[in-house]
């Protein structure tokens, strides 16, 4: 058996894609080895998990999955089950992108991928030493977990990573496109309304008039809504309130057969999610429109072409997934009016390069 690698890591689809430099790294620095995925699936079977992510790249020879709730004492059997399991296969190495974990949290890891899995070597990021201010700019989560790999990595090799989009992919995405009458050439922008934390969710009646104005000021562009099948309602009331120029792409997409849709597109308007991850690495610039929840920075899109759009508040970094008792106060203190501007700029900017292709290849 080819020596091998264990990668762990956990998440969904932002938290996943943010991870392919790195793991793209991994596999370029022990070229010929066999590559492991150790992951959890999500909580709902309607959320992307790694796998249908990492899956797709080819990559890996063989994920593990393991339930999280195995953290309770009594599961210690099946937590030893699944570590007896992977140490058979013998890994020379094993790199931990995991969130960024306190001492006690590292400590553990430690114990279970070198002593449980009896890797040779476990790559980690150094423990947190104190919770970073929110106001402070914060390392991009694709850089911190990049220098786990090389630690001497520069932004370049995010901020330039593409995502590959298998072929097939391609013409499957095409050919929803062209059922809803979007025809090859046409200036699209993508909207993406949802997220899975509702603490990221910009109000539904802003994107109705942000696409509105969108619509009315440059008479050229379809709009086109990406999305899970959660996300499907939202959207169809979206496309609904916009009218014919708009189509819902929610839930009829794969993950690389949305990215296909967003690389066609001349600018994407959303939250902070994964669809802006996605539109980010296939080239596509981004007005993101973030919360204070968390530090600055930390999961601005790859790239430098992007607009975001972040309010401080005396609450930020606050952590919560649901905003209750602050009505997302941090998210409503962006307006229409600043989205728009955003908006603006990035549409002619689109259609001005796109005109220049259509000129060049002419």
């Amino acid at each position: 058996m080819r020596r091998a690698i264990l990668v762990f890591r956990v998440g969904l689809l932002g938290d996943t894609l943010v991870a392919l430099p790195a793991i793209d790294a991994i596999r370029r620095r022990f070229p010929g080895r066999r590559l492991v995925l150790l992951t959890s699936p999500p909580a709902n079977p309607t959320w992307v998990s790694p796998w249908d992510v990492l899956g797709e790249t080819g990559w890996f020879d063989d994920v593990v999955f393991y339930d999280p709730s195995l953290r309770s004492p009594r599961n210690v059997g099946r937590i030893a089950s699944i570590a007896l399991a992977l140490r058979r296969q013998r890994f020379e190495h094993a790199f931990v992108l995991a969130p960024p974990r306190s001492a006690r949290q590292a400590l553990r890891d430690r114990i279970f991928f070198r002593l449980l899995v009896g890797a040779g070597t476990c790559f980690a990021a150094p423990p947190m030493r104190e919770r970073p201010r929110p106001d402070a700019p914060s390392e991009r989560e694709g850089m911190r977990l990049l220098r786990i790999v090389q630690p001497a990595a520069e932004d370049r090799a995010v901020h330039e990573f593409r995502l590959h989009i298998p072929h097939r992919e391609r013409q499957a995405a095409g050919n929803v496109l062209l059922d809803l009458g979007v025809t090859p050439g046409q200036a699209l922008v993508a909207f993406a309304p949802g997220s899975r934390m509702p603490a990221k969710h910009w109000p539904e009646e802003r994107f109705r008039a942000v696409g509105a104005t969108m619509l009315a000021r440059f008479g050229e562009i379809k709009l086109v809504t990406i999305g899970g099948p959660e996300e499907k309602a939202l959207c169809e009331r979206l496309c609904a309130s916009w009218g014919p120029r708009a189509r819902n792409l929610a839930g009829r997409c794969t993950v690389y057969g949305s990215a296909a849709v967003l690389s066609r597109c001349i600018a994407y308007v959303g939250n902070d999610s994964g669809p802006m991850h996605l539109a980010a690495m296939v080239g596509t610039p981004c007005v993101a429109v973030f919360s204070a929840r968390e530090a600055r920075g930390r999961w601005d899109p790859f790239g430098t072409r992007h607009i975001m759009l972040r309010k401080e508040t005396e609450c930020a970094g606050c952590m919560l997934e649901a905003c209750v008792s602050e009505a997302n106060r941090c998210l409503t203190a962006i307006g229409v009016e600043d989205v728009v501007a955003a908006a603006v700029r990035m549409i002619r900017d689109g259609l001005a390069e796109s005109g220049a292709r259509r000129e060049l290849v002419a």
